[in-house]
């Protein structure tokens, strides 16, 4: 599993720069740049309040990603095994407002 910082937090799963959700999936099939990945797993707080579906549990420091920036040197078959990934997007308010900062081409 890798550690993960999250600067997402108006994700309903950020907990103290952690994530409560266990797993998260970053998207950016044909991502050259950090900018075009996402944490697909971004959830408003708005969105899971009216939902009802926030996890009330503690942020975890590691967890298991799927990846599909399939450029990214740390994809191996779609599994992030970078020791450590920074999750970014300070003013998010969906998942497209955020990046893997840890993104880096193999191209």
């Amino acid at each position: 599993m890798t550690s993960l910082k999250c600067s997402a937090h108006n994700c309903c799963y950020n907990k103290n720069s952690l994530c409560s959700r266990g797993a998260i999936n970053v998207e950016g099939a044909e991502a050259r740049y950090a900018d075009d990945t996402a944490c697909e797993s971004f959830r408003d707080q708005e969105e899971c309040a009216v939902k009802n579906s926030a996890d009330s549990c503690c942020g975890c420091e590691t967890v298991n990603i799927d990846c599909k920036a399939h450029n990214c040197t740390y994809n191996e078959h779609c599994k992030c095994t970078a020791a450590s990934i920074n999750v970014s997007g300070d003013n998010a308010h969906r998942c497209c407002d955020t990046k893997c900062d840890t993104f880096s081409c193999e191209c």
